[in-house]
């Protein structure tokens, strides 16, 4: 099956995890506004059927579902057609603004795949005849759908795994990146969240989890580790264009360097 991109944009980088509850979306969102802020013509698609959480990451809150929350699966007509929300430099399209916070969305496994990929092409993601230089997509955890569609289907430049420190998350992780490695997509690297606390009082770096002392594929010496984030409740907060942490701009700078 041949691979296609997506209209308007240069090049995508999936954020991909093994596990839920990593702080996947957390970073992802970060690391969009860290490119932003270093000049980077970038976009995030939240690909999460069923936990949209992207836009209440950047202070967006829907309580009712929109107008129409009809999804198609397939259309004749090719050319890219919903405006993206603009947000802090980003544009954005998340299923969280179809639907209401408190809505659940319950589609078949086999349209899964299908829903997210036709909502990705039908964003109309270059600006003024511009096109994004980068679009980060944010997967759901795990190894399913719409993960299994996508890398059938889009040609996806590169892939960060989040993980934190823990056996079951890494465990899981690796096993996530068979995957993608299947579909040879190449794996940019892993980012290890809330690794370490920055002691406020001591300011001594404390290590909270237990760190793993078996070697886990995401520790392979050829996979980049491209950062290691404290445990910070300041970056799971809203956030915006002018106050990227710093941990997220070395990251930004990690990431550009091995896609581009």
């Amino acid at each position: 099956m041949t691979k296609l991109g997506v209209p308007g944009v240069e090049r995508i980088v999936a954020i991909a995890s093994g596990k839920g509850g990593v702080g996947k979306t957390t970073v992802t969102v970060n690391l969009a506004l860290a490119l932003a802020s270093l000049g980077r013509r970038v976009g995030l698609f939240d690909a999460d059927l069923y936990g949209p959480n992207v836009p209440l990451m950047l202070g967006v809150t829907r309580d009712t579902a929109a107008r129409s929350t009809f999804v198609p699966v397939a259309r004749a007509d090719p050319q890219p057609y919903i405006e993206p929300l603009q947000r802090h430099g980003l544009r954005v399209m998340s299923f969280g603004l179809l639907v209401g916070e408190t809505d659940t969305v319950v589609p078949e496994s086999r349209f899964a795949g299908m829903m997210v990929e036709r909502t990705l092409r039908d964003v109309k993601w270059a600006g003024h005849d511009a096109p994004l230089q980068l679009l980060l997509i944010d997967l759901p955890p795990g190894s399913g759908e719409p993960q299994q569609s996508l890398v059938q289907t889009l040609a996806i430049d590169g892939i960060v795994a989040v993980t934190t420190p823990q056996d079951m998350s890494l465990m899981d992780t690796g096993r996530s990146l068979g995957l993608y490695r299947k579909a040879d997509i190449p794996i940019l690297g892993v980012v290890e969240n809330m690794a370490y606390l920055d002691c406020p009082h001591c300011h001594e770096r404390i290590e909270v989890f237990h760190q793993s002392d078996r070697t886990w594929a995401v520790y392979d010496p050829a996979l980049p580790l491209l950062a290691r984030l404290p445990l910070d409740p300041q970056l799971s907060r809203a956030v915006d264009l002018a106050n990227v942490p710093k941990p997220f701009l070395d990251l930004a700078g990690a990431v550009w360097t091995a896609i581009a």
